[in-house]
């Protein structure tokens, strides 16, 4: 409130504060006792205390007018506050003008490409697209592979390349009997690693797509034929197998339906022929037309007495031996068992060749086997670049 005002409501007639107090006579006239009683003059300590308060107050009123701009600006001063220096933002500088590269020269062609260091991924592979002109003749079952007429064959020409300078000892992975389920089958083509060598059912429905997909990958491919087994009828192999019971003649004709359902691969195996591959009689006719045909061949040795392999050793056909099935106990410690043991044949025989199938702890043990296969010194390699190697 400014003084003026406090001094306006505390204005005081100068009259009533002169001697004998007036305006307190004017106070007692208007106090008339009704009841007619006689006035009682005020007591000193009640007027001095009055003469008191009229003092204090007029003081007040005076020392407001005279100090109080002062006092503001001291109570403002005692708020404590802060100043804040702002420093202006520096001016923005141009970008700097981008240096340009230096150029690389190109790498030195060599005619061996060098070996993946450990641990790194391996560059992509392309296989020759297939079919080759000069390496197929039609048939009533299909294009048929066969030896070109310069001497060239299927199981060479649409093999996966592997340099013949690595030393190392190889281990060849055979994922079989693919086909018969779509999930199943693009599964192990989104995870498994092109290294590994896939074997096609010939009864797969849409088998020329998945034998594509999978050479497009960089896969081997080859075809799982179905023979008989130990206990057939009972386990049935599936359409158009090879049985003991049937002439030579039926058998390569049935040889040739399965080999006429697709195109690009490098020969066969078959995973169910425990009876049919013990046969030497059953089996040579087989062997003949592979050799004919220019193919090679896997023997899975699903019967320990097999003369697959001893066969085609004889006729000059490319083999492999079949040394391990390494997921026939699923569990993760019994497949990995199985994959050092794969290694420790290699290192002993130049090569080994594991047999599995599709199953997804199948593929996740052969991936986490793969990350370290080369730092133990061990090449994956298809199953074209282990033939006629294995002791």
């Amino acid at each position: 409130m400014k003084a003026p005002a406090l001094l306006g409501r505390l204005r005081f007639g100068v009259r009533g504060l002169r001697p004998g107090f007036g305006w307190l006579r004017r106070f007692r006239r208007n106090g008339d006792d009704s009841a007619g009683e006689p006035r009682k003059p005020l007591s000193k300590p009640l007027l001095g205390a009055v003469v008191l308060v009229t003092v204090v107050y007029a003081g007040l009123a005076g020392w407001l007018a005279l100090n109080g701009a002062a006092t503001r600006e001291a109570w403002q001063a005692s708020i404590p506050s802060t100043t804040v220096a702002v420093a202006p933002l520096p001016p923005s500088s141009p970008p700097e003008p981008k240096l340009a590269a230096p150029a690389v020269p190109p790498p030195v062609p060599t005619d061996a490409a060098p070996l993946p260091l450990p641990g790194a991924q391996a560059a992509a592979v392309t296989l020759v697209p297939a079919p080759v002109p000069g390496l197929v003749e039609d048939s009533r079952n299909g294009p048929l592979p066969r030896i070109a007429q310069d001497g060239r064959k299927p199981w060479q020409v649409y093999a996966r390349p592997f340099p013949v300078t690595d030393k190392r000892p190889r281990v060849a992975i055979v994922m079989s009997d693919l086909g018969l389920s779509g999930v199943t089958t693009g599964n192990a083509l989104a995870k498994l690693p092109p290294g590994i060598t896939l074997a096609f059912l010939p009864y797969a429905e849409r088998l020329d797509d998945w034998v594509e997909r999978a050479r497009t990958k960089g896969h081997e491919v080859m075809l799982s034929v179905p023979m008989e087994p130990l206990n057939y009828p009972r386990d049935d192999p599936g359409p158009n197998a090879l049985l003991t019971m049937l002439g030579p003649d039926r058998n390569v004709e049935r040889l040739e339906w399965s080999l006429g359902k697709a195109v690009g691969y490098v020969g066969i195996t078959s995973t169910t022929g425990s009876k049919f591959t013990a046969n030497p009689a059953a089996m040579q006719p087989v062997i003949d037309a592979l050799k004919a045909r220019g193919l090679l061949l896997v023997d899975a040795r699903a019967n320990p007495k097999s003369v697959a392999g001893p066969l085609a050793n004889l006729a000059g056909v490319p083999r492999a031996l079949g040394d391990r099935v390494i997921d026939r106990d699923l569990s993760r410690g019994a497949i990995d068992d199985q994959l050092r043991e794969l290694e420790e044949l290699a290192k002993t025989n130049g090569a080994a060749v594991g047999f599995a199938s599709p199953y997804p702890t199948t593929i996740e043990r052969l991936n986490l086997w793969l990350t370290a296969l080369a730092d133990r010194g061990i090449a994956l390699a298809p199953v074209s670049a282990v033939v006629n190697i294995q002791k």
